[in-house]
């Protein structure tokens, strides 16, 4: 009598246990995207959702988000896939989120599909452009983990 063990099956085991660290190492980590203190931060609050002083509501933030959430989601279904996998470390999946959060919202910005600004504005500041003047506030546009 020939007796042989399969031992495939402790090893899917094990190898299951160390995807299901990888993906435990990513529970409650968030990221956020965004200006974070300062006067380009100030400045952003103001654009975002105008002044009494008769800056209009220009929503670079909250249009991004709309228009990008479920390519974000994608992306992020995609990267934990790569953790789970063994592919990608976890926190990439952070890092790479964050960076095209800035992305994205820059990408907003540069498209300008907001109120246009005002003749006196644009007289001073020499451009059509809106929300970009001297470049800080677009430059200060950063992530970081939440």
């Amino acid at each position: 009598m020939n007796v042989n063990f399969n031992t495939t099956v402790e090893t899917d085991v094990d190898e299951l246990d160390a995807a299901i660290a990888r993906l435990e190492a990513l529970d409650g980590k968030s990221t956020e995207a965004g200006l974070f203190g300062g006067f380009a931060a100030k400045k952003a609050m103001w654009q975002e959702y105008g002044t009494s002083r008769g800056i209009p509501a220009r929503p670079f933030l909250r249009n991004t988000m709309y228009e990008s959430s479920a390519k974000w989601s994608r992306s992020v279904s995609e990267d934990v896939m790569a953790v789970f996998e063994g592919d990608l470390p976890g926190g990439a999946v952070v890092q790479r989120l964050g960076e095209q959060m800035v992305k994205d919202v820059r990408r907003t910005i540069d498209a300008g599909n907001f109120a246009p600004l005002s003749s006196t504005t644009v007289a001073r500041k020499g451009s059509r452009r809106p929300l970009i003047d001297t470049g800080d506030m677009y430059a200060s546009i950063t992530h970081r983990e939440a």
